[in-house]
């Protein structure tokens, strides 16, 4: 390999351990989805509007909100908007990218050098 694509895989490793996003159609029963979720928890909001059809928001929430301490974790539809919002908080799971991609980062340059 180059050098131009050891440090082109490096920087792609270090850039996504900061970064706060959630994956689409995550599950949250599932024990790894949100693992791509930095902070408290991570919340997925899926709305209906007319003309635009279903647009969804994914977003992590950090560590001072107060919002996953009042509502359980899963998914749930608002009655009078029809939203859907899901909220994933009870594990581990959100706290884990930086770790994993310290790991990844450690092992690629041990595996060069």
């Amino acid at each position: 390999m180059s050098i131009v694509s050891i440090l082109f895989v490096i920087i792609i490793l270090c850039r996504d351990t900061h970064q706060m996003w959630c994956l689409d159609g995550s599950d949250c029963e599932a024990s790894d989805t949100c693992a791509l979720c930095e902070g408290a928890a991570c919340l997925r909001v899926q709305r209906n509007q007319p003309g635009k059809g279903v647009t969804v928001a994914l977003t992590c929430l950090p560590h001072d909100s107060l919002i996953h301490t009042y509502h359980p974790e899963g998914c749930r539809t608002e009655l009078s908007s029809g939203d859907k919002l899901c909220l994933c908080s009870g594990r581990e799971f959100c706290n884990t990218s930086s770790r994993t991609s310290s790991v990844l980062l450690v092992s690629l340059l041990f595996l060069l050098f």
